[in-house]
């Protein structure tokens, strides 16, 4: 009975009860399908739009034209408070010649800002930490170098393990035994020297590590550009690329900065286009007693910029 049933119902045409409705829309409501047409168009655009790299540029009056191509960016790492810039590295990317580099800027460098320790450190907590924070730290680096950098990333150790940890770690060859304890920072160092995988927490290890060098501080910022050197040759091998969309939502939501989603994008464009050649220095001057306490005092801002690579000359 079921299948007389059905071939029953299989002889008729059932007819859709939305045909006369779709067929009279249509006929009436013309101008419905063109809005979703351009609101499709719009959308791609807009996509397309906010993917289109876009350098960062800050011009600094007084020194001339800009070499096309080139910015810079302040990135700085701060402490366990979150306040104290304990790591300060200026990116500086030339699109046009293929060229980057990291310029460490030792944390005692000192800065006559009024400051109850003069150093340059101290720049984020005297501002109030955050992005005003950043803001002073700018200026005063913008001091140092005869020019304002064009845009900062500041982020906290917590972070910068995430990062480590999200890209897969780092295999990096750990110059010396580190131990250390400071509880007062939540600080424990204990590593062996040697060639060796770091998870992001292994690697916040050897970012903060100093007690145990000749030159203390100005050792450390070897250490630290080296490490970064390592990690830009490691995460940018293919395998790895797949990570990088990862990488920026993170800069972008768990850091401190005025940059644009396409500025990262033309950051990360440059990194990738001109790792090959990586420059490492820091920012000339020499360390200097001054009343009793430990700084390192930059040259004159002309002689910084003839020694980094720079947007101007």
């Amino acid at each position: 009975m079921r299948r007389r049933r059905y071939e029953y119902y299989d002889e008729y045409e059932v007819e859709d009860p939305y045909e006369d409705y779709d067929r009279y829309y249509s006929r009436r409501h013309p101008v419905r399908r063109l809005v979703i047409v351009l609101c499709i168009i719009v959308l791609v655009l807009g996509i397309a739009f906010v993917a289109i790299p876009r350098q960062p540029v800050q011009e600094t009056e007084g020194l001339g034209p800009r070499h096309l191509g080139t910015s810079s960016i302040l990135l700085a790492g701060t402490d366990a408070g979150g306040a104290r810039t304990d790591t300060i590295l200026l990116l500086t990317i030339d699109l046009l010649e293929h060229r980057m580099s990291l310029t460490s800027i030792p944390r005692d460098t000192y800065v006559d800002a009024g400051y109850s320790v003069a150093k340059i450190n101290s720049a984020c907590v005297y501002g109030g930490g955050g992005a005003a924070g950043m803001e002073e730290l700018m200026d005063q680096a913008a001091i140092i170098l005869g020019y304002r950098p064009d845009g900062y990333v500041m982020l906290d150790f917590s972070t910068f393990e995430r990062i480590v940890d999200h890209m897969g770690g780092v295999w990096f060859l750990v110059p010396m035994d580190m131990y250390y304890v400071d509880p007062t920072q939540d600080l424990y160092i204990d590593l062996y020297s040697g060639y060796q995988e770091l998870d992001g927490e292994k690697a916040i290890q050897v970012m903060r590590f100093r007690s145990g060098y000749a030159m203390a501080d100005l050792e450390r910022v070897n250490v630290q550009r080296d490490f970064l050197e390592a990690a830009l040759k490691q995460w940018l091998k293919p395998f790895r690329l797949i990570r990088w969309p990862g990488l920026l939502s993170i800069l972008k939501e768990e850091t401190v900065t005025d940059l644009t989603p396409r500025e990262f994008f033309w950051i990360a464009e440059g990194v990738l286009l001109c790792h090959n050649d990586l420059e490492e220095n820091t920012v000339p001057g020499e360390a200097r007693t001054i009343r009793g306490v430990s700084y390192y005092v930059a040259a004159a801002p002309q002689t910084v910029r003839s020694a980094i690579l720079s947007p101007y000359d």
